[in-house]
């Protein structure tokens, strides 16, 4: 066709050129860099004083876009690489090359069940369950913080929970109520990650409604759910459908009859001995011997949701598959060595990561972060990892 015949066309090439245009505009960085290099410049025919000069990302998108695609695709790779960078070190040095594989391989299957806990809502301005405990006991009369000291100290914080309800149960039905409300800062941290790591259930022993949230807000509702022991919502038959629902071990806050936080509270929901016939620890096992844990936030120190995983694999009527958790480097190799071994008799894998201490005192756990994003760009195939 005459090119001068194109401007009879004039609306249909305008479109075509406005999209090219706005496709090229969108990878602005990209561009920036292909243009530290000198313009290509050429003089005017019509003016030789005249001189034409164009960037080279613009000369190599509009006369052969297939490079530019090639060249883009290969910065977007070194740029993955760049951002993964302290993560693919810190796993390759600290010989967990292996389990984190594992952990990618569950990712990429659709494996993962995120079992989270208040470490990671710690981000968005709500208290850890120790932290919580004290400032419930700050606000009672008839009880201090050092009457539960000695069983925070053993990580009893059921027990402690227990003697703070006892003293003043509306009290701490209110506490719960209005601490883990919806916050007004925006929702931050690890938790974001969430959406592209459960394709399935999501367990939490959290109060507040974040996840909820989050995956409101993506348009990824979640379909099921079950708060602490609410009857009636056929929460296990949901789970098997496999649709994408949340099972909130503790209840949720705005509830106050599903709260399961006391000694007593945890008696009746999961009997006492330890009854699969409650449909709490039903759907808590169903998850343990169906999907694959990745426990984030969480301390994994002895408690009930522990004792229950150690019925299940004792029992030896399941295939149980491997679960996975991302866990604070303990102080020593002794207490490093105890602990895994400890975990491991429960079919969970820890991958160890190390915080640092910023200038406030509180410890900087970036790196978690940092491995479930190189997991899930390993995962997609976005980031080699060898």
């Amino acid at each position: 066709m005459d090119i001068k015949k194109l401007r009879e066309n004039k609306l249909i090439v305008d479109k075509v050129e406005e999209a090219l245009q706005a496709a090229y505009s969108s990878n602005g960085d990209f561009n920036a860099v292909l243009d530290e290099a000198e313009p290509i410049a050429f003089t005017s025919l019509k003016d030789p004083e005249h001189q034409y000069a164009y960037p080279i990302s613009e000369v190599l998108y509009w006369t052969d876009r297939d490079a530019y695609l090639d060249e883009l695709d290969q910065w977007e790779g070194i740029c993955q690489i760049s951002q993964h960078d302290a993560a693919i070190r810190f796993i390759k040095q600290s010989d967990q090359v292996a389990v984190f594989l594992d952990l990618v391989d569950a990712v990429r299957l659709g494996r993962i069940s995120p079992f989270v806990g208040a470490g990671i809502s710690k981000a968005c301005g709500y208290p850890m369950w120790g932290e919580a405990l004290r400032k419930i006991a700050l606000k009672l009369n008839g009880i201090e913080v050092q009457d539960i000291e000695p069983l925070m100290a053993k990580y009893d914080y059921l027990q402690a929970a227990q003697l703070l309800y006892e003293a003043a149960a509306d009290q701490v039905k209110h506490f719960i109520k209005t601490e883990f409300r919806q916050r007004a800062g925006a929702i931050a941290g690890p938790v974001l990650l969430l959406p592209d790591l459960a394709q399935g259930c999501i367990v939490t022993t959290n109060f507040d409604s974040m996840i909820e949230d989050l995956f409101q807000q993506r348009g990824q509702a979640l379909d099921g759910y079950m708060y602490g022991m609410q009857p009636g919502n056929a929460f296990v038959q949901r789970l098997l459908r496999g649709e994408r629902c949340i099972l909130k071990l503790h209840g949720d806050a705005r509830q106050d009859n599903t709260y399961v936080f006391t000694q007593e509270q945890y008696r009746i929901a999961y009997g006492e001995p330890l009854s699969f016939q409650n449909q709490l620890p039903r759907a808590l096992r169903q998850i343990f011997i169906s999907h694959s844990f990745l426990f984030l936030g969480c301390s994994l120190e002895q408690d009930k949701t522990l004792d229950l995983f150690k019925s299940v694999v004792d029992e030896a009527a399941f295939e149980i598959p491997d679960h996975f958790a991302l866990l604070n480097e303990p102080a020593t190799p002794q207490e490093r060595a105890q602990k895994e071994a400890r975990l491991l008799q429960l079919k969970i894998r820890p991958i160890w990561y190390s915080t640092s201490v910023a200038d406030d005192g509180s410890h900087d756990h970036s790196l978690l972060e940092q491995i479930l994003r190189l997991a899930i760009a390993v995962s997609r195939r976005q980031v080699a990892f060898e």
